[in-house]
């Protein structure tokens, strides 16, 4: 059952991640198309976001998937050797495992796989949903004891 448990929780927190990265993606082109003086509309962001959700599932999960559960391999060992809290090894890997991720897979295959991350805003608001995954996975294992 503590195994249950702790898939659960992983789960929320890629979700979590997964949900925020799409949305920050879909958000980002479509002010870039803002940029060039079309205009979107609330509907549009609204059926852009949730179509994108959709689109980059299997892709996108996964990498956020991979991502999370060696960061969270990593807080776990750095919350045994340095102590410190959970809430701040969990979110702090959060923050760093999406970049990390993309940036390996930049450096390896030579591509940008995600948008949205090719700017340096983008960069940061998905590190930012990285930490905000990281943080829902820290509260939650902190309130289950698993």
């Amino acid at each position: 059952m503590k195994l249950f448990k702790l898939l659960f929780i992983f789960a929320l927190a890629v979700v979590t991640t997964y949900l925020l990265m799409s949305l920050v993606g879909t958000q980002l082109v479509l002010a870039d198309v803002g940029s060039f003086g079309l205009e979107v509309s609330f509907a549009d962001r609204v059926s852009a976001s949730l179509h994108d959700m959709l689109g980059l599932l299997p892709i996108l999960l996964a990498l956020v998937s991979v991502a999370l559960a060696v960061a969270f391999s990593l807080a776990n060992r750095c919350i045994r050797w340095f102590a410190g809290s959970g809430v701040f090894w969990y979110s702090f890997a959060g923050l760093c495992s999406m970049p990390a991720a993309l940036l390996l897979i930049k450096y390896f295959m030579g591509i940008t796989i995600f948008a949205a991350a090719r700017s340096s805003l983008g960069m940061f608001l998905v590190s930012l949903c990285g930490l905000a995954g990281g943080w829902v996975f820290a509260q939650l294992m902190h309130k289950r004891k698993v």
